[in-house]
This record gives C-alpha cells, structure tokens and sequence, in this order.
C-alpha cells in the first residue's frame, strides 16, 4: 500500500458525512497484517478509528494522524528514510471524549544497536488528545533490563500541538476513562524512551517544566511513570521528563524533573528514570557543605518527598556524571542548605550543596540506583578546629580537641562508637563559654579494648538548648605480643600545608601511606618505611579540595585506618 505526495487519505470517510463524527468509532481501522506500508514525504494518511500493526512494516516520511489507539505485536518495523515521518495521537473528529493509548512494542527492542535493526519506533510523535492523556499497555513483547517496552521516539515528542493542551504520557494501563491510580514509579509496567542520542532537551516538545518549582494542583507535559534515554559516549546532558499523579498543592507527587550530565568517554548505552514518592533516604548523619560547617540531619524521602531511581538496562555502563533536580511539585522541607544522596549515602564531591532543591546539583557519582535530597540548618557556630583520638601506652585512648572560638557553649559530650554510625555519649567536660581565642580540651577514655577501632565525636551543646555535632575520628590500639602500636594524624581538621603523621611500631616494616577521599578515589600515595619504635611522616595536602579523607598505613602484617577532615 503506497500513498503518494500531496495525497490525503481518510480511512473510514463515508462517516465524516454521516453525523457520527462526534461519537467514539473504533470500527474504521487501518489493519496491516504483514504489509509494507509506505507514506512517502509530504502525503498524509488520516486514520479514523484503530491502527493494527501485526508484523510487516511502515516506511513513513509524511504525516499520519490516529483517531483511535495504536496496536502493535513484536514483528513490527516502522521506519523514516528522511527523518521526516510524523505519527500524531489526537481525537478532533470522533473518540473526542476518549484518552488514547499505545499497545505494543512500539520500541526499539534493546539498546542503542537495535535502532533501525529490531524497531517498532516512532521517528516524531505528536500529541493532541483532547483529555490530556495518552496511556501505554505493556504486552511483555520487548523486555529489555526488567524493563517493558512499549512505546519510543527517535526523532521527537510533541507534548501539545495546537490549541490542546499540553499531554501526559502515562506508562501504565489506567483504562480509556476512570480515576488515575497513586502508583509509585516500580509499579509503572510500560516505558517511554527517547532513543535519539543527541544531548539535550531539543527532542522534546512543548514539556512544561518550571525550574523555579511550580507547586501547581495539575502537571502537565511529562512522563508519568518510566522513562529511558539513550546516552552519547561523547557525553552532555540528558532531562528525564518523569513523575507521578499530581494530589494537590505543595505534595511530593507530579512532576519532579531531573537531568543527568555525563562526561565525554563514558559508555552507558541506555539509562531509565522513575520516581519514587515516599521512599526511603536515611543516610547516617554527616558533616558537609562550606567546609564541613554543615551538619546534615535531614533526609527528604518517606515520608514528606521520595527519591529518583535510575537504571542501566544494557548493564556494563561507567563514568562519572553529574545529576541535578528541579521537583516540580514538594514537600521537602526548608533547610538553609542541601545537597543530593546516593543510595541512601552521603557521596559525590564533598561540599556540593545548594541554598534551594530546585536546580540542586551534585558531582562525582559513577553507576545508577536512587538519588534524593539531604539537608541542614545546623551551622556550627562553635569552630572545633582540631579533633584527634591518640592511643596511650597499653591503656586508654586520649581525645584531644580544640575550639577556634566559642559563642554561648555550655558544655561538651564525648561520643563514642564502633561502627562509625551508633554513638553512646561516654563523659561530658565543661566549656569556657564564650571565647574569642583558641582553647584545648581532652579525656582519657579507658574502657577500650586490643585491636578494635573507637570513632569519637564531640557533641556541642549551647547555652539555649541548641547543639551541634562534630566530625568523628577513629582510634585503636593494636596489640602485638604484649605491645601497642599507636599512630596519630594531625592537625585534623587541616586547612593548608601538610598533615604530620606520628607512628609507634613494634618492629622494622615496609608500609605505603595510601590515602582516598569520601568516594573512593586515590588522592596520593607515599612510600613509608618503618623503624621499631617512633617514627614521623609528612603528606602535603594543599591542593586537596575540602572534605573528608581516609589515611590508610599498610603493610604486609599492619593495616589501619585515620579519617582526616580537610577543611576550606
């Protein structure tokens, strides 16, 4: 079947003349049961009721608009020569109070290496549906990744053509009329996918993104539900037009845009975006933002927001990336900073934070799963400049700190944990107050066994109530025949130059001090050689960036672990 320039063709004309054109009619169908179709560049096919597209092909380069729902099996191929073709969803004539939907496999198939090869895909697709609402029906044909296919793009979408307004996509069966339901992004069993590589947010139509947060009752314009791109190695950055049903003013529900940026040489294929309201993000609390200033305590997810879930479904992608938000609709909290979690972990470029959640962005992440909003309005007022825990003797552990200054403290709690994330508070010490210059405190703690690490914290509690946490540090004390081995890592905070490293051993060793930052990453290492008794090294740390690191002293019989907080 061949239609040729300039040529409309409406399927089903004889009810255009006969009064029902206002009335729902699924009787008029285009039907290709293992056809070629062609529609060549500048004809347009109208199709009045359903298109059926089991098996065969379509080769489009002109104009072809559905009044009714669009079916597909997974023998279906659609292509566009000229990158012209344009497939538009709207219900002027008949069906007017109708959504419609796309069944299927619609899709390219698998990842990027199935375009053109396994591919049911729409090159454009336009959207006018007159109640603002076009729905995917998964069949389970294209299962890619855990992942049902059902409808993709390779050219772009229209979310709004003419006077309609802007549409939906929802990736989930929610019938032709009736209630929406509440689901969560996980329970959305379709996918919408935008398999045009091309960076940027070009490729998609008429969305109604706000970055200023809109908090509006209705949104529009997104994908409501699961959504995937496909990733350029070469880099730049992607927008996920994703959401869920909207419940009113100032919810965590809608639309919660995201766009991730990637950096040249990465080789992700595809990435697929939801979102999650009310899932979880507990993070253990955590120094970060400005310095270490910032003591993050709040975690944005169930119940007052949730998190965004991102998946590489042709799996084997890496290279860092950045991620940055615009919640459309919210109930995050306000706080006087935040920044973004990973895995319900506080990672990525230590001190990222942001002064609002809408435009908030993160550095410094490789590999997908959830991300969502931390928080804090406790800055520490009360400067503790110097923490360390030191090993004395055979005995006890020694925690030393000293303040820079002092406004309103009352007194100090010592903190003591083993596991870095439970603390018991072990003793208090009383504070000068309030000081302008430097003062030093210090405890002995001697309930401490061999060959355990102790995490210290100092807790600063003000005069009003009000209290602040320090960073931790780690101590142990490690018996060898009868002997300890101490090691002490300072000044910690650092702020320039060079830490000094003091290093009691029992014995002549071969060590490496290795040290890592927050993610992970290698920052320098040195070799170490040890001689029995005291011995001394020295790291410079000016060019570090501000944040947390870890000193790793390690040898063939030794290893042990020092946080250090460098700070701006």
């Amino acid at each position: 079947m061949k239609f040729k320039t300039s040529t409309k063709y409406f399927l089903g004309l004889a009810l255009l003349f006969s009064g029902l054109n206002s009335q729902a009619q699924h009787s008029n169908e285009l039907y290709n049961n293992g056809a070629q179709i062609t529609v060549q560049n500048g004809a347009e096919v109208h199709v009045w009721g359903d298109v059926h597209m089991m098996g065969g092909s379509m080769d489009n380069d002109g104009y072809v608009k559905v009044q009714g729902n669009m079916y597909s099996d997974d023998q279906f191929q659609q292509r566009s020569t000229g990158g012209t073709g344009i497939v538009r969803l709207e219900n002027s004539d008949v069906n007017t109070t109708e959504r419609q939907f796309i069944q299927g496999s619609y899709a390219v198939r698998g990842g990027q290496a199935a375009i053109n090869g396994d591919d049911g895909a729409f090159q454009h697709l336009q959207l006018a549906n007159s109640q603002g609402i076009v729905y995917l029906i998964s069949d389970g044909f294209s299962n890619v990744g855990g992942e049902n296919l059902v409808a993709d793009v390779k050219g772009s979408v229209d979310f709004q053509i003419g006077a309609v307004a802007n549409n939906r996509i929802i990736t989930r069966n929610v019938g032709l009329t009736g209630a929406i339901p509440f689901a969560n992004g996980s329970a959305h069993d379709g996918i919408f996918g935008m398999m045009n590589n091309s960076p940027g947010d070009a490729n998609f139509i008429d969305e109604s993104v706000d970055l200023g947060g809109n908090n509006s009752t209705f949104d529009v314009g997104y994908i409501e539900g699961k959504m995937r791109r496909a990733i350029s190695g070469a880099g730049g950055t992607y927008g996920y037009y994703i959401g869920l049903e909207p419940t009113g003013t100032n919810n965590s529900r809608g639309f919660q845009y995201v766009h991730l940026d990637f950096t040249g040489g990465n080789n992700y294929d595809v990435i697929t975006g939801h979102f999650e309201a009310g899932s979880d993000n507990t993070s253990p609390s955590i120094w970060d933002c400005s310095g270490s200033t910032y003591y993050i305590d709040y975690f944005a997810g169930s119940p007052d927001h949730g998190e965004w879930v991102f998946n590489d479904i042709t799996g084997g992608g890496a290279g860092p990336y950045e991620i940055k938000i615009w919640p459309q609709d919210h109930t995050i909290q306000p706080m006087d900073v935040y920044l973004i979690t990973k895995d319900n972990t506080i990672i990525g470029t230590a001190d990222d934070c942001g002064a609002t959640w809408s435009g908030l962005d993160r550095n410094g992440f490789s590999g997908f799963s959830e991300f969502g909003v931390a928080g804090s309005t406790n800055l520490l007022e009360t400067d503790i400049i110097d923490l360390s825990a030191t090993p004395i003797n055979n005995n006890y552990i020694q925690v030393d700190w000293t303040t820079s200054k002092e406004k309103d403290v009352d007194y100090f709690e010592i903190e003591r944990s083993i596991d870095d994330m439970n603390f018991d508070v072990i003793t208090s010490h009383d504070a000068v107050g309030n000081s302008p210059s430097q003062q030093s405190y210090s405890i002995d703690d001697n309930n401490v066994l061999p060959n355990t690490n102790y995490y210290y914290r100092i807790k600063v509690i003000n005069a009003d109530g009000t209290f602040e946490y320090t960073h931790s540090v780690v101590a142990s004390l490690q018996q060898v025949g009868g002997h300890v081995e101490a090691i002490k890592v300072y000044p910690n905070p650092v702020r320039q130059g060079a830490i000094t490293i003091d290093f009691t051993s029992v014995q002549d060793r071969d060590l490496n001090i290795v040290v890592y930052d927050a993610i992970g990453q290698l920052i320098t290492s040195q070799n170490a050689p040890v001689q029995e008794g005291f011995n001394q090294f020295s790291v410079e740390t000016t060019h570090w960036p501000s944040g947390v690191y870890f000193i790793h002293m390690v040898g063939k019989d030794f290893s042990t672990v020092k946080e250090l907080v460098k700070g701006e």
